[in-house]
């Protein structure tokens, strides 16, 4: 009898291991909680968050729009210029706004840091989020805003940079946060701060055993 035969059969008859690309929360699998898409693919990932994320974009530019120009500083007349705005955008260099300091210095590093966890909370590294976070900021600035007015310097540079930065502080306050369980106020805090985290994940806690591991 060919013992090497017969283990062979039996080695190749042996069950492969099962895999399961979890959606959200929990993976029966491995016994740990995950994050939504956590298992599937960067294409789904960048879709899911994309879409979260021009909804977003939607409502800024409605409501930069609305506002006083006092405020905006857009020329809302532009928007009878279209082509020629987005020749200018397409032919000229980016130039440096002059637009409230709180709106370049902390309102795009928030809007930054939200392109960010768009994907980053769904499980996607830090090199994969920094890079969705500069191709969204460049279609905002290029295909957005850029109908109405010159791309920014000061938007190009600060909202990935520190939105990436802003971003990751705000992804690990919210693991840990999840880690330990959300406590009302911190629920408020990651609404206003990390929104899409909890549109992704919601406000589950894992149990001491099972908690999502950082990466």
């Amino acid at each position: 009898m060919d013992t090497s035969l017969s283990l062979n059969s039996s080695q190749t008859s042996l069950p492969q291991p099962l895999i399961k690309k979890h959606r959200s929360y929990f993976d029966s699998l491995n016994n740990c909680v995950v994050l939504r898409n956590q298992h599937a693919s960067l294409t789904r990932k960048i879709i899911r968050g994309s879409a979260l994320m021009f909804s977003v974009d939607a409502i800024c530019f409605a409501t930069l729009f609305a506002a006083p120009e006092s405020f905006s500083k857009w020329d809302r007349t532009k928007i009878l210029e279209l082509k020629t705005n987005y020749e200018q955008t397409f032919t000229k260099p980016p130039v440096i706004d002059k637009d409230l300091w709180y709106i370049n210095y902390v309102a795009h590093p928030l809007q930054g840091s939200y392109y960010y966890n768009a994907i980053r909370s769904q499980g996607a590294t830090k090199l994969q989020s920094i890079l969705f976070t500069c191709g969204h900021v460049i279609i905002w600035e290029y295909l957005i805003e850029g109908g109405i007015e010159q791309p920014s310097i000061q938007d190009l540079l600060v909202t990935p940079i520190a939105g990436s930065i802003l971003g990751e502080l705000t992804y690990y306050a919210a693991v840990k946060m999840s880690n330990r369980g959300f406590k009302w106020y911190e629920k408020i805090a990651v609404c206003v701060c990390n929104p899409t985290y909890a549109i992704n994940n919601g406000f589950k806690s894992a149990k001491p055993k099972n908690r999502i591991e950082l990466n």
